[in-house]
């Protein structure tokens, strides 16, 4: 069932007209038309109307209408058992993803024994692409520690006054 013909026969079990139900919550017919039409509506237009009827944000009937417009304008059949399946194992597969990679961070962290404002430069660079592209492009002119591994490069930088 589409929300559309959910709507329509929820408002006509309630004896409301396009009309009346327009009155009732003193907005255009055309508004009631729109939703029973199919045509674009917010929900809270919706959920408006359906609190005129008499549904309460907690009603197995606005939580249906709800739940057929939100497939409606996505496009997912939320409804199926076999697409409800799938997204969950999506999303368990995510926060697996997820959480190997927040653990992977904290033990490297914790190998390479960072120090505070280390982490908090890391974590500034991780929401700034270009920032990383920075460090990168600094670690590429430095180049690699000696095979000899007895000192490191330094960077030189120059203050200004």
């Amino acid at each position: 069932m589409h929300y559309t013909q959910l709507f329509r026969t929820l408002r006509e079990s309630k004896g409301l007209t396009h009309d009346g139900l327009a009155r009732k919550a003193t907005c255009h017919r055309n508004t009631v038309i729109n939703v029973e039409s199919g045509r674009p509506v917010k929900f809270k237009t919706i959920a408006d109307l359906m609190s005129m009827m008499g549904y309460s944000p907690e009603s197995p009937e606005l939580k249906s209408v709800a739940l057929l417009w939100l497939e409606s304008v996505s496009g997912v059949n939320l409804t199926s058992e076999q697409s409800t399946a799938e997204a969950r194992q999506k999303i368990a597969r995510y926060r697996a993803t997820e959480q190997e990679a927040a653990q992977m961070l904290a033990d490297t962290v914790i190998a390479e024994h960072l120090s505070i404002d280390q982490i908090r430069t890391l974590l500034f660079a991780s929401g700034r692409p270009e920032i990383i592209s920075v460090l990168e492009n600094i670690r590429d002119l430095v180049g690699s520690p000696d095979s000899s591994g007895d000192e490191e490069p330094a960077l030189i930088v120059a203050e200004s006054s």
